[in-house]
């Protein structure tokens, strides 16, 4: 409803120059409650009302007044443009609204009357549209208030009915239906539900329900009427047809395969869930759309129904999926045997991504069972968890916690120190507090591999590289590194060809295996370690200098047992108890031979220390392990202690020393202890062991006149 049609047009208006007393005169004559005041170009500038003349009145105003004065400037206006719409009667003021264009000019004056005809005649129209929609619906339909009088009733009820009346309004259905049962349940105040009923010799599918206002009261009831006579002769077929559908339903959606049937226009009529599951489109929004679509939204790369119905005969593409597919589709036309025409569409689209990821999960599988192979093969005899790490003295601690700290950054490192200090049992904790502690760690000793055979160990080989190769290849310990650890003991060994190649991987993160032509990318971390003095090499030109500096990005020096003695005795009861557990036995180590073992130089470092502990362990006899079980080269090479001479003896001899240095030796002992008060500190000063500083104070306290 435009405003346009319902408002008055060309109303009466006052100009701002003339008097309220003109304006009063209009406003009786024309018995109405306000004019607009318009411009000379004939604009809406205000309103002017009875209530502003009245209030003239009461102020006693001049006759002349203009009613530029009194009029009002804040209004509510209307554009002719606009529709009606029924809060608009209440927004009224002065039971009129002013209607301008859109350029502010006054077109016309919309009051409650006016919008009460638009009302008035839009409810008769609708009233009108409404009874023609029921007089055209197919199905019956009776209203009844609650009374049973008959509200509407349209002609396909009258038919059903047998009605020939030509006024049934606010009749009672008494007079209308006469047979029992259809009149119980016409009159009933119960909601029904597909009520069967015989009446005329017609089946009557009937629905039944009550007629409730906006406020929620019952008013009446209304029954829709389906005759179904005819339904009922296919029921027994529609209901074979449904059960064939549901089973091909099933088979369709147990198929693996997407399966697409469109209608000879290309519209998808039907689709199972694989082909949902392929393409990411739920059926509720492809049904009813056509295949073309897909291909214009990129879902798939083509229409393959589209192609189908052009050639009149099976065809079979590639199509790529949206989210990176592929799809094996094949479409093959369902033809009418008597006009030839094309009926259905029906596709097979098979996932060959699907296989493809399979097939590349299967190598991959493979790939990995030939790498984890070597790498047992690497590994058995290896043990990957880091062994006690002993860290007493100042320095080693500085050490460890260093390593720790570059653990966490993925740089190379060089481990230098003589054979035997714990090169390879530090690279182990430095892997395992890495980021690639779930990696791999592979170790291998340059040095105990002959040349000719650590290019293929390093880098590994192709089928058939050299003669005696496996025939499958095999992947090197580089390979086998791949986002772990690779730990090259003895670098310095390493001769100059395979450091070209290493220097090479490093800098490209590429291996390549003999006798392969394509590389390998490799992501790993490079720890390597070395007894000798690498400087040393390079001048000699048997180690790359660019290969030094590649390598030696952080340096670890680990110094020899010998410079480390605070070390010795927790490193030989870590020893200690690791082989009587492994060997079953409680052997212990008195405290002359632990003497014995601190006065000893260790050439051969913490690998000597465990292996000596070890043989003691499982060939000496006795309980306790003394100076007489230690080995015959550590007794030629045992020396008075530095500290206390006097303090070294076993069962069959003692160190002869004069009472006077023994004496001696005490008082400074005592002297020490007095001034540290810490047994720790005074053997740090002295470079023995706690344990003899502990012992010789229990001496010295039994003496007369001793330290308390």
């Amino acid at each position: 409803m435009w405003v346009r049609d319902y408002m008055t047009a060309n109303p009466i208006v006052l100009y701002k120059e003339e008097t309220i007393s003109r304006a009063a005169s209009l406003l009786v004559e024309n018995r109405i409650d306000g004019l607009p005041v318009v411009d000379t170009e004939h604009k809406l500038i205000g309103l002017l009302t009875k209530s502003h003349i009245f209030r003239a009145m009461k102020h006693h105003l001049p006759e002349e007044t203009p009613v530029e004065q009194l009029m009002q400037t804040r209004l509510v206006t209307l554009y002719n443009d606009q529709q009606i719409y029924e809060g608009w009667d209440e927004e009224l003021e002065a039971g009129r609204l002013p209607v301008t264009d859109r350029n502010g000019k006054l077109v016309g004056i919309l009051t409650r009357t006016d919008i009460l005809r638009a009302f008035e005649h839009q409810t008769r129209k609708t009233i009108s549209q409404l009874d023609a929609i029921l007089q055209s619906t197919y199905h019956g339909i009776v209203a009844v208030n609650l009374q049973g009088e008959v509200l509407s009733i349209n002609q396909a009820a009258e038919r059903l009915l047998r009605i020939e009346q030509k006024e049934m309004a606010w009749k009672p259905l008494t007079e209308l239906v006469s047979e029992g049962p259809l009149l119980t349940l016409l009159l009933s105040t119960e909601k029904k539900h597909m009520v069967r009923l015989d009446y005329a010799g017609r089946k009557l599918l009937i629905n039944h329900t009550p007629i409730v206002t906006d406020e929620g009261k019952k008013i009446g009831m209304a029954s829709v009427m389906q005759d179904i006579t005819e339904l009922e002769g296919v029921s027994e077929e529609l209901t074979a047809v449904q059960k064939l559908n549901r089973e091909l339903d099933t088979i369709i959606e147990s198929s693996h395969d997407g399966i697409v049937v469109t209608d000879h226009n290309g519209v998808i009529r039907h689709f199972n869930q694989a082909f949902s599951r392929v393409t990411g489109i739920p059926a509720s929004e492809a049904i009813g759309m056509q295949e073309e679509e897909l291909e214009r939204r990129g879902v798939i790369s083509q229409a393959v129904s589209k192609m189908v119905i052009k050639s009149k005969k099976r065809i079979t593409v590639i199509q790529q999926v949206s989210d990176g597919g592929v799809l094996l589709s094949t479409g093959t036309p369902i033809v009418d045997d008597e006009t030839g025409d094309i009926l259905q569409v029906v596709m097979n689209c098979r996932d060959l991504s699907q296989l493809n990821r399979v097939k590349a999960e299967l190598d991959e599988a493979k790939r990995l069972s030939e790498r984890y192979h070597s790498e047992l093969e690497v590994l058995r005899a290896q043990q990957m968890e880091i062994e006690g790490m002993i860290a007493e003295s100042e320095e080693m601690r500085n050490i460890v916690q260093m390593c720790m700290r570059i653990a966490q950054v993925d740089t190379s490192i060089l481990l230098l120190g003589e054979s035997g200090v714990g090169k390879g049992v530090l690279a182990k904790l430095i892997h395992q507090r890495s980021l690639r502690s779930k990696g791999p760690f592979i170790s291998i000793n340059c040095g105990a591999i002959p040349g000719s055979l650590l290019e293929s160990e390093l880098f590994g080989y192709a089928p058939g590289a050299f003669t005696g190769a496996h025939q499958k290849g095999k992947p090197g310990f580089i390979e086998l590194s791949d986002g772990g650890t690779l730990f090259l003991d003895e670098i310095g060994e390493l001769p100059l060809d395979l450091q070209v190649k290493l220097l090479t991987v490093l800098q490209e993160k590429h291996v390549t295996r003999i006798g392969d032509v394509g590389g390998r990318k490799v992501d790993f971390r490079l720890i390597a370690a070395t007894n000798a003095n690498l400087m040393e090499r390079v001048k000699m030109g048997m180690f790359r200098e660019d290969l030094y500096y590649r390598i030696n990005v952080v340096p670890v020096e680990i110094p020899p047992l010998r410079k480390r003695t605070e070390d010795l005795f927790p490193l030989i009861h870590y020893f200690l108890a690791k082989f009587n557990s492994k060997h079953h036995l409680d052997k212990r180590i008195s405290y002359n031979a632990l003497d014995a073992m601190q006065a000893y130089r260790w050439p051969g470092n913490v690998r000597e220390l465990e292996n000596i502990i070890e043989r003691l362990i499982v060939t000496t006899v006795d309980p306790i392990i003394e100076i007489k079980h230690l080995p015959a080269m550590m007794l030629e090479a045992r020396m008075p202690s530095i500290a206390f001479p006097a303090d070294l003896e076993d069962e069959n001899e003692r160190v002869k020393v004069p009472v006077r240095q023994e004496k001696k030796e005490e008082e400074e002992l005592a002297a020490l202890y007095r001034q540290y008060k810490s047994t720790r500190k005074v053997a740090q000063i002295l470079g023995i062991h706690q344990s003899t500083v502990v012992r010789r104070l229990k001496k010295i306290r039994k003496q007369p006149n001793g330290i308390k």
